[in-house]
């Protein structure tokens, strides 16, 4: 354990130095958000009733708490590192370490990722209070059971991206899986909320990382229930065990596949 914290203190020393360029993607994101706000303004215009049970303040704030573990959990770690690292050969050391490489490249990844997530958190809630007002449900309660449930949607992210790249073993490039893993997680989580879709995806989503990823946290500071902390909480811990078999799993197969080859 002390080699992986070892590598996430230097990861995350790295990340404050180079913290400086993730305010070309704070423009991107100010600028997303603000036409998805003008949006559901517009939706929302001389309507004062619940949308499919949000009103517009909720609304407004679930796109900016979901769309926080997007932007905030982009860091390259777990595509392009990993990716590349197949592509060029160089997985053939990283096998022969004395450790997990999968592990070691879930550390570095909160590590680069907490500075990220921090500033986006910030930019968010600035622009939260400013067009939709303060949650009159959040409180200290709301706040205590958001944390883990936050954490865990961004390892979930993370361990999913991995997952994601280590397809590299066997395709040339992993990107267009990673394009397509992104939009799903913006038109199903994101953009619009799970009661948003019809019941037969309702229930695709409630049993998808989709629903620890982005609905559940966002969802979960809106409505302030310790009953949905449960939920979700529980949920994200059966995907982060799913997720870290197929992990293992695929990760084995390719390093056989390495050793087959004489790689």
């Amino acid at each position: 354990m002390k080699k992986y914290l070892n590598v996430a203190k230097t990861t995350f020393n790295d990340s404050i130095q180079y913290a400086t360029s993730i305010i070309f993607r704070i423009g991107g994101f100010t600028i997303t958000m603000l036409i998805l706000i003008s949006l559901w303004n517009f939706i929302y215009s001389g309507n004062d009733n619940l949308i499919n049970g949000y009103s517009l303040k909720e609304m407004i704030w679930y796109l900016l708490l979901a769309e926080i573990i997007t932007f905030g959990s982009g860091s390259k770690v777990a595509t392009n590192e990993v990716k590349n690292c197949i592509k060029s050969g160089n997985i053939a050391y990283q096998v022969t370490k004395p450790y997990s490489y999968p592990i070691y490249v879930i550390f570095k990844f909160i590590a680069d990722t907490f500075i990220r997530f921090i500033i986006f958190l910030l930019v968010a809630t600035t622009l939260g209070l400013i067009f939709a007002g303060p949650l009159e449900t959040f409180n200290i309660q709301t706040l205590i059971i958001s944390i883990p449930v936050f954490f865990l949607a961004v390892l979930i992210t993370g361990m999913t991206r991995i997952l994601i790249s280590l397809s590299s073993f066997w395709v040339e490039d992993s990107t267009p899986f990673q394009n397509v893993y992104s939009k799903i997680i913006l038109i199903f989580g994101v953009f619009f909320p799970m009661e948003m879709f019809p019941s037969i995806i309702r229930t695709i989503v409630r049993f998808s990382p989709i629903y620890g990823v982005s609905y559940g946290p966002a969802k979960l500071v809106i409505s302030s229930s310790f009953t949905l902390f449960k939920e979700v909480i529980l949920s994200q811990i059966i995907i982060i065990i799913v997720i870290s078999i197929l992990i293992s799993i695929v990760y084995r197969k390719g390093a056989r596949k390495l050793n087959v080859n004489g790689g």
